[in-house]
């Protein structure tokens, strides 16, 4: 049976038609498994203002890790943070280069899409 669904990725609205092919039992992974996101356009950046940078959370997820500190100096495309959604984990690029000014969120906290994570001056 083929069914359409209508998904949205990165703003761009995308038709797929999906067939299921096999009707074996779906076999469920029992531990988190990594992926990347492509560094500096996977990165939201809003309220850039004077050479300052304050990057966003891209999805909603939970801080798993901090990788920076406050007086840090990053170079862009570097990994800020690590956020966990759908059993994925996600890494949060540097999108300038600049210090680490101030830091949002802490690890384990629970962040939505376009909430504050770093300001990077």
């Amino acid at each position: 049976m083929k069914r359409r669904f209508r998904v949205t990725v990165d703003g761009e609205t995308f038709v797929v038609e999906v067939e299921e092919i096999e009707t074996a039992p779906v076999k469920k992974a029992s531990s988190t498994e990594r992926s990347t996101a492509a560094a500096p356009r996977r990165i939201e950046r809003r309220g850039q203002t004077d050479g300052e940078s304050v990057v966003t959370a891209p999805l909603p997820g939970v801080v798993s890790e901090v990788r920076i500190g406050v007086g840090d100096r990053v170079e862009a495309g570097a990994v800020l943070l690590v956020l966990e959604a759908m059993k994925m984990e996600n890494e949060v690029y540097a999108p300038v280069g600049g210090v680490v000014s101030e830091i949002y969120v802490e690890a384990g906290q629970q962040v939505g899409r376009g909430d504050r994570l770093v300001l990077i001056s």
